[in-house]
């Protein structure tokens, strides 16, 4: 049987959250797992890499608020231990569930990855993904019209 896209993104979040070494899974990492759907890509105009690039330089940013220069970030993924199924934050935990009931059982196939980037979209600060939406320049009036 083969997984919906609503799931291969939510597994995608995941890996995200485990290759960057964090512990819970947030919407930043949904964001990234968005991507990681080409038509949801697509809506959004921007890649994985630049997402990527991105957050990375969020939290450079944050560090230096606190006085500290990391410098270079190694670029190879490390191995860090798989990130518990249950270990999301409760702002993500509210993405997913709002997607999934803005959809029927006979359309979540289909609508859960649109809804996922509505609903991230409306985060707003503190949120990280609003950060990074802003960070990536993100248009939210072009993205809802090419996902309509």
């Amino acid at each position: 049987m083969e997984k919906s896209r609503f799931a291969v993104i939510v597994k995608a979040a995941f890996q995200e959250a485990r290759q960057r070494g964090d512990r819970r899974v947030g919407t930043e990492h949904l964001l990234l797992g968005t991507l990681h759907d080409a038509d949801s890509a697509r809506a959004l105009g921007v890649d994985l890499a630049g997402a990527r690039a991105a957050l990375d330089e969020l939290d450079r940013a944050a560090l230096r608020l606190l006085g500290l220069e990391v410098g270079d970030l190694p670029q190879a993924p490390r191995k860090h231990p798989a990130v518990p199924d249950t270990a999301l934050t409760s702002s993500a935990r509210a993405v997913i569930n709002q997607s999934i009931r803005a959809t029927t059982l006979k359309t979540r196939s289909k609508e859960a990855p649109r809804q996922l980037v509505l609903a991230l979209l409306e985060r707003g600060r503190p949120d990280p993904v609003a950060r990074l939406v802003e960070q990536l320049g993100i248009d939210h009036a072009a993205v809802r019209s090419r996902i309509a």
